[in-house]
C-alpha cells in the first residue's frame, strides 16, 4: 500500500457514545445498551449479557437494554459484551464494537449513560461493503494474529486459521471476505484503516507509519476534547494497541513496549493488553517488569470469568511461557498443566486449545530431556488439530515442527527430518512460498540438516529462509539476525572461518540495536562469535567475547542460571584449548552443581557435564578420577534415551578413550566396537561422527597390534 497525504481523516468510532435525551434512566451499577443496525435502527429483542455476569438483559422496542454490572465495577471500568440471543427469525452478531468491550459511562450524566453496539445479520453480504465493518472485522483478525508465545517459540497467530474462524463466526467465505479486506484497505484514506489493513498483510513498517499517524491526529483531537469523549478515548487506545502489535511485528520490541503502556492508561484491566505489554517486555528481556503485568492479567480473568474458564487457561500459558523463558521450568510446567486441565474440563479432550496446551507442555518438556513424556503429548496434539483442521492445516504444520525439534534434541536426525519437512510442505502450501512462517520452517530443517552433516542441504534451505524474511521483514529484523547466526554455523562446517565471522558479526549489530548492549540475545551472539575466533585459534580475541557473554547472563539471571552454566562451558571450553585445565575445572564443576539442582541427577545435560569434567581430569592424567564420571554419563544417557541412541556412542567412544590411555586395550576395545554400531545404523556408514569413531577404533586395533595386547 503507498503511502498518501491523508486530505480528510475519517475517524472510525468503534464504540459509539449516544447523547440524545430521551433514554432509559440511569442506576448506579448498571449498564443501559442500545443495540443497533448498521442504518442507526433499533432492534427489538436482543438478549444481551456482561462476561462474567450471571443476568442478562433484553432489548425492548428502543433497542435499549439495562444490564447489571458485577459488584466491583465503577465508571471507567472496561467490560466485556456478548450477545446471547437474536429475535426470532433473525441471527445477529456483533460488528461493533470489535472485541465487545466498553467502557462503563458515568452513572450521573443521564444523557451520556449508555453505550452503543451495531449488529449485523450473519452472512449479510451488504455490510461487506461497510468499511466500519471490514475495519472491525480486520481488527478481530488482527488481533488473532498478534504475537502471543513469551518464549519466543511461535510468534505469531495463525493468519489462515484466524482468517477462517473470523469469516466462519460472521457468515461468510475466507476467500470473500479477504478480498473485500484487500480492496478496502487499497481504497481507504484513513490512516487508522490503513494501519490495519497492512497489519493484516503483516506489512509491519507501513502498519507502523499509518497507526504512528492516526495516534498524533486522535491524540490532539482527544487533547482538545473539553471533557473526555469515550469514542475518542477507543480510538487512540485501539490505535496504540495496534501499533504495539505492528512495532513487535517489527522486531522493535522497546518502541512495542511504549505503545502498549499508552494503551494501558487509557483501559487499565484490559487483561490482553496486559498480556501483550507483557510478551513486549519479555522480548526486550525486562523480566522483573512483566513478571506482575501477566500476573495482573491473570488475576482479573479469574475474578470476572471464574478461575476454570478457558481465557484463565490462556493466561497461565502466557505466564508460563515467561516462566519457560526465565529458565523456571518448574515454576513453568505446573502452569502448563493447570491449563490442560482446566481446557479439557471446559472444552472437551479433543477441542484445539486442548492441542494448544500440549504443545506448550510437550515443548517444555522437550528442553528438560523428557522424550518419554513428550513424545505421546505431541502425538496426541497432532491427533486433535488433523482431526479438528485437517492434514494439511497449518496447525497441524507448527505441531510437526515443534516434535521435529524434540526428535532432533535426542539425534534422530531421520524421524526430525520427515516431520519438518512435511511441515514445510503444509505451510508451502498453506500460506505461500515466501511467508515468513515457511522461513522458520526452513530455519528449522536446515538446523537438523546441519546436526546430521548435511552441509549443502542447511546451507541452502538457510539461504532460502534469510531470503524470505529479508524481503518480508527487513534487513534489521531479529529474525534475520537470527538465520545469520545460524548460517554462520554452516560456513564454518565448510571452513569458510571469514564469511562466518562477517555473518556473526551482522547478527550482533543487528541484535544489539533492537535489544540493547546488555540482552541475553546479544549475550547468546557474543557466545557464538567467540566460538568462531576459538575455532580458528584466535584465543585472545575469543576470551573477552566469552566473558562479556557471561557477564550479561549473570546479571539478566543471576549466578546459578542454566543459561549462565552454558557461557561457563563456554569459557572453560577456551580454556582447555589454551592448556588452562586447572582454569577450567571450577567452571566445570560449578556448571555440574548448576545443571544437578535445575535439571535433577539423572537428566542428559547432567551426563554431558559429567563428560565435560571427566575430559579435562583424563586430560590431567586423572583417568580414574575419570572413569566413574564417564560411566554415571554412560548410565544417564541410556536411561533417558536408550541403549541404542547416537548420545550412547558418544558417552562408549569416551568412556572407551579413557580405558585406553590407562593401556586397557581389551576394555576399550568392546566399548569402541558398540559404539560404531550404533552410529552406523542411526547416522550412516558415511557420517561425520561415525567416521570419527571408526578412525578411533582403527587406531586402537593399531596400538593394540604394537603392543602385542589384543
Amino acid at each position: 500500500m503507498r503511502r498518501q497525504r491523508f486530505q480528510r481523516l475519517l475517524l472510525l468510532l468503534l464504540v459509539g457514545v449516544c447523547a440524545f435525551a430521551r433514554l432509559c434512566a440511569a442506576e448506579t451499577g448498571k449498564l443501559v445498551v442500545h443495540v443497533q443496525d448498521l442504518q442507526q435502527r433499533p432492534i427489538e429483542g436482543v438478549e444481551v449479557a456482561i462476561d462474567g455476569v450471571v443476568d442478562s438483559g433484553v432489548t425492548g422496542s428502543d433497542g435499549k437494554a439495562v444490564l447489571a454490572l458485577g459488584n466491583s465495577a465503577k465508571e471507567g471500568d472496561s467490560v466485556s459484551l456478548s450477545l446471547l440471543h437474536s429475535p426470532q427469525g433473525q441471527d445477529l452478531v456483533m460488528a461493533t464494537p470489535w472485541d465487545g468491550r466498553v467502557a462503563v459511562p458515568p452513572f450521573a450524566d443521564e444523557a451520556e449513560n449508555f453505550v452503543k453496539i451495531v449488529v449485523i445479520e450473519r452472512g449479510d453480504k451488504d455490510a461487506l461493503g461497510t468499511a466500519r465493518v471490514l475495519a472491525a472485522l480486520t481488527a478481530k483478525i488482527n488481533r488473532e494474529n498478534a504475537p502471543r508465545s513469551s518464549d519466543g517459540s511461535g510468534t505469531y497467530g495463525n493468519p489462515q486459521e484466524a482468517l477462517n474462524a473470523t469469516a466462519k463466526q460472521y457468515g461468510f467465505g475466507p476467500t470473500e471476505l479477504d478480498e473485500h479486506i484487500r480492496a478496502w484497505g487499497a481504497r481507504t484514506d484513513d490512516p487508522y484503516e490503513a494501519g490495519l489493513a497492512a497489519l493484516y498483510e503483516r506489512n509491519y513498517p507501513e502498519a507502523s507509519w499509518h497507526f504512528q499517524t492516526s495516534f498524533k491526529w486522535l491524540e490532539s483531537r482527544l487533547a482538545g476534547d473539553r471533557k473526555p469523549v469515550e469514542a475518542d478515548q477507543r480510538a487512540v487506545a485501539d490505535a496504540s494497541f495496534f501499533l504495539g502489535s505492528s512495532l513487535f511485528g517489527e522486531g522493535k520490541f522497546r518502541e512495542s513496549v511504549e505503545a502498549y503502556r499508552r494503551r494501558l492508561k487509557l483501559t487499565p484491566d484490559d487483561p490482553r493488553v496486559l498480556n501483550n505489554l507483557g510478551l513486549s517486555l519479555t522480548r526486550a528481556s525486562d523480566y522483573a517488569t512483566a513478571v506482575p503485568l501477566y500476573r495482573q492479567a491473570l488475576a482479573i480473568d479469574e475474578k470476572t470469568l471464574g478461575p476454570s474458564h478457558p481465557q484463565v487457561a490462556a493466561d497461565l500459558n502466557d505466564l508460563a511461557g515467561l516462566l519457560k523463558a526465565k529458565g523456571d521450568y518448574g515454576g513453568a510446567e505446573a502452569l502448563y498443566r493447570q491449563a490442560l486441565a482446566i481446557d479439557e474440563k471446559a472444552l472437551g479432550p479433543e477441542d484445539p486449545a486442548v492441542a494448544t496446551d500440549l504443545n506448550n507442555l510437550a515443548g517444555l518438556l522437550s528442553i528438560k530431556g523428557n522424550k518419554a513424556d513428550a513424545e505421546p503429548l505431541y502425538q496426541r496434539a497432532l491427533g486433535i488439530d488433523e482431526k479438528a483442521f485437517g492434514t494439511d492445516s497449518p496447525s497441524v504444520g507448527a505441531t510437526l515442527n515443534n516434535w521435529s525439534a524434540l526428535e532432533k534434541a535426542n539425534r534422530d536426525y531421520a524421524a526430525a527430518e520427515k516431520l519438518s519437512r512435511r511441515a514445510l510442505a503444509i505451510h508451502e502450501n498453506a500460506l505461500g512460498q515466501d511467508d515468513p512462517n515457511v522461513a522458520v520452517d526452513l530455519n528449522n530443517l536446515a538446523g537438523i540438516l546441519l546436526a546430521k552433516g548435511d552441509y549443502a542441504g542447511a546451507e541452502q534451505a538457510f539461504r532460502r529462509a534469510l531470503a524470505i524474511n529479508e524481503k518480508a521483514l527487513g534487513p534489521d529484523h531479529p529474525e534475520v539476525a537470527t538465520i545469520l547466526n545460524e548460517l554462520s554455523d554452516v560456513l564454518q562446517g565448510n571452513g569458510e572461518s571469514a564469511g562466518a565471522e562477517q555473518l556473526c558479526r551482522r547478527a550482533l549489530a543487528i541484535d544489539e540495536r533492537t535489544y540493547g548492549p546488555d540482552d541475553p540475545t546479544v549475550a547468546a551472539v557474543l557466545s557464538k562469535l567467540a566460538g568462531l575466533l576459538e575455532n580458528r585459534g584466535d584465543y585472545t580475541g575469543a576470551e573477552p567475547l566469552y566473558r562479556r557473554a557471561l557477564a550479561i547472563d549473570e546479571k539478566v539471571f543471576g549466578p546459578d542460571h542454566p543459561r549462565v552454566a552454558e557461557k561457563l562451558t563456554s569459557l572453560a571450553g577456551l580454556l582447555i584449548a589454551r592448556g588452562d585445565y586447572a582454569g577450567a575445572e571450577p567452571f566445570l564443576r560449578r556448571v555440574l552443581t548448576t545443571d544437578e539442582k535445575e535439571f535433577g541427577p539423572d537428566d542428559p545435560r547432567v551426563a554431558h557435564d559429567l563428560s565435560n569434567l571427566a575430559g579435562i581430569l583424563s586430560e590431567q592424567g586423572n583417568y580414574a578420577g575419570a572413569e566413574p564420571l564417564l560411566s554415571r554419563a554412560l548410565a544417564i544417557d541410556e536411561k533417558a534415551n536408550g541403549p541404542d541412541n547416537p548420545r550412547v556412542a558418544f558417552d562408549l567412544s569416551n568412556l572407551a578413550g579413557n580405558q585406553e590411555a590407562e593401556g586397557n586395550y581389551g576394555g576399550a576395545e568392546p566399548l569402541l566396537r558398540r559404539a560404531l554400531a550404533i552410529d552406523e545404523k542411526a547416522l550412516g556408514l558415511n557420517n561425520s561422527e561415525t567416521k570419527v569413531i571408526r578412525n578411533n577404533l582403527d587406531k586402537l586395533l593399531a596400538n593394540a597390534a604394537k603392543q602385542g595386547k589384543n
